[in-house]
């Protein structure tokens, strides 16, 4: 085919439009896939937010509605502490929201706990308005005497009361020798005194002798040592961590003797197997041998 010098430039444009054709072609249809793409996305997006829109708007509703409102409260195990205490911490609890499913119940629990004489909670709800709470309060075991009065305490060591007319309730000696504190290291020394305790305590009433009854104080400032005081009597009787029945019968059979013989006693000490420390008052401590 014969071409022409005239015809070269026209011939050429034509040669480069057939190539330009494609990639024109291909970048309308990236774009048009990209423009796509952006407008699924966008629609997914707008999608997505109206939905969790819808859903934050239902969870205000339900949140504020009084169909979900309690409306049948009870409160289980109540002895000692005082519902109008507890229902504080509910309404401290509802200021979140007037309905039921606005209730951290986890909190409330932990609200509660934090309650004198509670000693665990647990919250139930059953909706659309039911809300029981059910409270086991701990046990006295003995009266806590510290500089700040004399105190209920329970088996985990921890001061419950002092209200006079709730301890009349209870009798049982006095423990001296309690700290005050929630370092770990105090509440470790009061639980060891509070075992210690209870083991005199049991040891006493072993085999149905009930001498616990006979107990007035009970000094544990040393958690090896229970030191007793009995009813009707001033002296101090050391009796260690162990043999307390054993010890106290040995005392109660001497008692009266030494007492005559030392007119000053203050304190006698029966931790040792054959003998027996006797210390007055004037300081002077003397050694007695025992058979």
């Amino acid at each position: 085919m014969e071409t022409h010098l005239e015809d070269y430039p026209h011939q050429r444009s034509a040669a480069v439009l057939r190539k330009q054709r494609p990639r024109e072609t291909r970048k309308r249809h990236k774009l048009r896939e990209a423009l796509v793409s952006f407008v699924r996305i966008g629609g997914s997006v707008l999608g997505l937010t109206l939905v969790a829109f819808a859903l934050l708007l239902t969870r205000d509703v339900l949140l504020q509605s009084r169909k979900f409102s309690v409306t049948d409260l009870q409160i289980h195990g109540l002895r000692f502490v005082p519902e109008s205490q507890v229902l504080q911490k509910l309404a401290e609890a509802k200021k979140e929201g007037k309905s039921l499913l606005a209730l951290d119940l986890g909190r409330l629990r932990r609200s509660i706990e934090l309650l004198p004489w509670v000693k665990e909670v647990t919250v139930q709800r059953t909706l659309p308005g039911k809300l029981d709470i059910y409270i086991q309060e701990r046990i006295p075991i003995a009266y806590a005497k510290i500089d700040q009065g004399t105190f209920l305490v329970d088996d985990d060591g921890i001061l419950l009361e002092k209200n006079p007319e709730i301890l009349s309730h209870f009798d049982f000696p006095v423990i001296v020798g309690f700290e005050v504190g929630f370092d770990l290291d105090t509440l470790a020394q009061n639980k060891k005194r509070i075992s210690l305790y209870r083991g005199l305590i049991h040891s006493l009433n072993d085999n149905e002798a009930s001498l616990s009854k006979d107990v007035s104080e009970i000094y544990l400032q040393d958690p090896d040592d229970a030191s007793v005081i009995m009813n009707r009597d001033t002296v101090l009787v050391h009796l260690g961590t162990e043999h307390f029945q054993e010890r106290v019968r040995r005392y109660l059979a001497m008692g009266h003797d030494l007492k005559r013989k030392y007119p000053l006693l203050d304190s006698v000490d029966l931790r040792y197997q054959d003998q027996v420390i006797i210390n007055t008052a004037n300081e002077q401590i003397t050694t007695q041998a025992m058979n």
